[in-house]
Parts: C-alpha cells; sequence; structure tokens
C-alpha cells in the first residue's frame, strides 16, 4: 500500500512496546495521585493493553486460547478502562454494570468465534465493533466533560479516540461487506498494518494526553487546596480572634460588675458570655467539619438520612438558644428520606437554624420543611425576623469570602463566617444552598440534599 509494506511482527513489538510505555507511564502517576480513581482506571488500562499485546506477540508458542483470546479480550478491557476513567473525570456515574456486561458478551462471542465455529471475519468484525462503540463513547463523555470548555489535552483525546473509532467502523464496516478481511480494498497484511499504525499512534497520543490531563487535574486540586488552607488558617488567625475577645471582656465586666456590688448587671453579662461562649463553641465544631474536608484523604460516604430525625436533633441541639428568646419551631418534614454526607447536612442545618434565631424576634417561630423535586430534596429554614440586605444576600450568591456581619435581635454576635462554610461545603458535595427574602419578614435559607438513587428510577 502506498508503495510500502511494512513488517507485521516489527509493528507488533512497537505497538506491545508502546503499550508497556503507556502502563508504567499511568501506574507512576497514579502512585503520585493521590488515589485518584480516574488515574487508576487508565493505569489498569495501561496494564491490561500491555499484557493483551505481549500475549498476541506470543501467538504460535502458546495456545490460541492464551493469545488470540485473551489477547483481544485484554485489549477490548482496556478500552473499558479507559472509558470508566473518562466517566470518572467527567465526575459522571461510572457504567461499570453496563460495560461489564458488554465485555462478557464480546468475550463469550469471541470465544465462539475463535473455538466452537473459527470464523475469521467475525471476530474481525466483533473487535473493530467493539472498539469502535466504547471509542466514540468515549469521545461523547468528553465532550459532556462539565460545563467549561474543553483544555487542550481533552480535545486531543476526544480526536484521538474519534480517529480510532472511525478506523474501526470502516474497517468492521468493509469486512463485513466482503465477506472476509478486506481483499478487494487493500490487502490482508495493509490492514493488518494499518490496525497496528492506528494502535501504535492510539496508545502514544493517550499516554501524552492523559499524562496531561491528570497533571492538569492536580495542579488544579493542588491550587484549590492551598487556598482553603490559606482560608482555614485566615478564619483561624481573625474570625476565630474576635469572639474569644469578646468573651474577654464580658467575662471581665460580670467580674467588674460583682465587684461594684451590681448584681443583676453582672447576671446580664454572664448570660451574654453563656451565648456568646455556645456560639464560639459551634463556630469550632463547624470549622473541625470543615477542616476535615480539606485535610482528609477522601470524603466521607453518602448514605441514607433520616431527615425527621435530622431536623429534630439539630432543633434539640439548638434548644437552648430557643428558650432564650423563647422562639418556636414548626417542623413541616413531608420527605422522609435523603442521601447525602450526614455530617456536612447536619452543619448546615444546625447554622441554618442558629442565624435564624439569632435574627428574629422574643417569642418568634421558625419552620423548617422539606419539598421533593424530581432528583432532589429541598431543606428551608424560614424566619420572620429582620432579615438580611440585598448586599449580603448578592455576596453570599456570588460567592464572596466576606459578606459581613450583622448582630443577632438580642446583641448577639456572629463571626460572619458560618454561612459561607456552608455553602463552601454544599459546593463540595455537588448540592445547592440559597437565600431569599421571605415575602411575610425575614429570610427562607434552602438547601438540597440528593434522592435516595433507587428512587430516581421508581
Amino acid at each position: 500500500m502506498f508503495g510500502l509494506e511494512l513488517d507485521i511482527r516489527t509493528l507488533a513489538f512497537i505497538a506491545t512496546l508502546s503499550a508497556i510505555i503507556q502502563a508504567l507511564t499511568f501506574s507512576s502517576l497514579w502512585m503520585v495521585s493521590r488515589r485518584d480513581n480516574a488515574t487508576m482506571l487508565w493505569a489498569m488500562g495501561g496494564i491490561a493493553n500491555a499484557l493483551g499485546f505481549i500475549l498476541l506477540g506470543f501467538r504460535g508458542v502458546i495456545p490460541d486460547a492464551a493469545s488470540i483470546v485473551a489477547g483481544n479480550a485484554l485489549i477490548a478491557a482496556a478500552h473499558v478502562f479507559y472509558l470508566l476513567g473518562l466517566e470518572v473525570y467527567a465526575r459522571r456515574e461510572p457504567s461499570y454494570r453496563a460495560t461489564g456486561v458488554a465485555l462478557a458478551a464480546y468475550i463469550l462471542l469471541f470465544v465462539y468465534y475463535s473455538q466452537f465455529v473459527p470464523n475469521f471475519s467475525a471476530r474481525v468484525i466483533l473487535i473493530s465493533a467493539t472498539l469502535c462503540a466504547l471509542s466514540l463513547t468515549s469521545v461523547y463523555v468528553l465532550l459532556q466533560t462539565r460545563t467549561r470548555r474543553l483544555a487542550a489535552p481533552e480535545i486531543l483525546m476526544a480526536i484521538t479516540f474519534g480517529g480510532h473509532g472511525v478506523f474501526h467502523l470502516v474497517r468492521g464496516a468493509v469486512t463485513f461487506l466482503e465477506g472476509q478481511e478486506v481483499t478487494s480494498l487493500m490487502s490482508a497484511s495493509s490492514i493488518h498494518m494499518l490496525a497496528f499504525l492506528d494502535m501504535i499512534a492510539f496508545l502514544l497520543l493517550t499516554a501524552v494526553g492523559f499524562t496531561a490531563m491528570i497533571i492538569i487535574s492536580l495542579n488544579l486540586s493542588l491550587l484549590a487546596e492551598a487556598r482553603s488552607k490559606n482560608r482555614l488558617f485566615t478564619v483561624l488567625a481573625h474570625d476565630l480572634r474576635t469572639p474569644f475577645q469578646g468573651l474577654a471582656g464580658l467575662s471581665l465586666m460580670a467580674q467588674q460588675d460583682l465587684v461594684a456590688g451590681n448584681p443583676a448587671q453582672a447576671l446580664g453579662n454572664i448570660r451574654k458570655l453563656h451565648s456568646s461562649t455556645s456560639e464560639t463553641l459551634r463556630f469550632l465544631d463547624d470549622l473541625l467539619i470543615w477542616g476535615r474536608t480539606l485535610f482528609d484523604e477522601g470524603k466521607p460516604d453518602r448514605s441514607k438520612i433520616e431527615l425527621d430525625e435530622l431536623v429534630g436533633n439539630t432543633v434539640k441541639v439548638s434548644r437552648p438558644l430557643l428558650e432564650t428568646k423563647s422562639v418556636k419551631v414548626n417542623k413541616e418534614v413531608s420527605e422522609p428520606t435523603a442521601f447525602g454526607i450526614a455530617p456536612h447536612a447536619e452543619m448546615i442545618l444546625r447554622n441554618l437554624l442558629v442565624n435564624a434565631i439569632k435574627f428574629s424576634p422574643l417569642h418568634g417561630s421558625i419552620t423548617i420543611s422539606t419539598q421533593k423535586t424530581a432528583d432532589k430534596v429541598r431543606l428551608q429554614v424560614i424566619d420572620r425576623g429582620v432579615g438580611i440586605s440585598d448586599e449580603m444576600m448578592a455576596a453570599f450568591a456570588t460567592g464572596k469570602k466576606s459578606y459581613g456581619s450583622q448582630d443577632g435581635t438580642s446583641g448577639e454576635i456572629g463571626s460572619g463566617v458560618g454561612l459561607s462554610l456552608c455553602r463552601d461545603l454544599c459546593r463540595e458535595d455537588g448540592e445547592d444552598i440559597w437565600l431569599e427574602h421571605n415575602p411575610e419578614g425575614g429570610l427562607i435559607a434552602t438547601f438540597t440534599l440528593s434522592v435516595i438513587p433507587d428512587e430516581k428510577t421508581s
């Protein structure tokens, strides 16, 4: 073809060497990528490809069942791992079951056309159809990656998988139309040569593209972690120091009042001291929960959350604050369960309730309700207090690090970062949180949890 025929054994050796290099590269990157699941799947794909080509290289030396059947099965499995890794990278739910069933069907058919009803053309069509479907599905996943524009490595991978898929589409179609392995369009040696050249190019380009994607992802992760750590230290140095200064001042004033013989004024300051201490302790607990999301290797597992229990425990913990202002809480929990990270949901709901108590008047009322949408459960904390300004609401919505704070209706001192931590946790968990004015006066704070997976399809 084109006046040039390359030696098939040489191409097979180059393809095997390329697969081994790819496997070593991906495995090394996985070991330094903090156990990233996408990188692990790509490393497994590289290893499967390398083993598949090594087995194919021993064709004629070992039984065909170990070389041809197992080798081609491993190469198909490698493409499955590439696809699953791309789904994880794109933050989609990996299709383990669907790809597993497809791979099992491919292996059974390949064994059938190899051992029971030997048919070379059928095997070529089966291989091409499988690799084409997996490659074009990988292109689709890449094009659906997040909502931003694709980076250069992602574009390279889309082109690589697209070209790989189109080649196997043409190869399979021509073989099917001819009824044998491409005799009229090109010689058998030519189609083998093209197949190996396609695979060599595919292996080298995926090695470059996936490596660049992993490095970019690691850099973005490190930058985000550095920003989060800087913010945590800023909060510890500033926002946590201010409440302790207030506690020291209140305790000194109470002591001076007792010495001066003003027990009533001292009692008032002691009550303020207790309220401020509780608020500071709550804020410290929130910082510890938030800090775990920054420094822990992985997130806590998502699980089923009993919403009535969640709301009941939150109200119980906040009972001293409610009794101080004689605020009543109405629970309207219409949805029994949701799905999410329980410690985060507890922290967020507690913050929203404490914030509502803070801005509610004496003898006021707060409503905690739940509403179910298509795939989310909304939890709302509705108060009828003084509310917040449009500027603070807009700053919260746009994600500003600080948007100010104001004292509560009974002089409660706030840190100004509680809602900000809630917003960060919601975004980290893939959930939403927003604030809106209550038409009856006050504030409506809403955050979401997911519907239990089994209920989405029911």
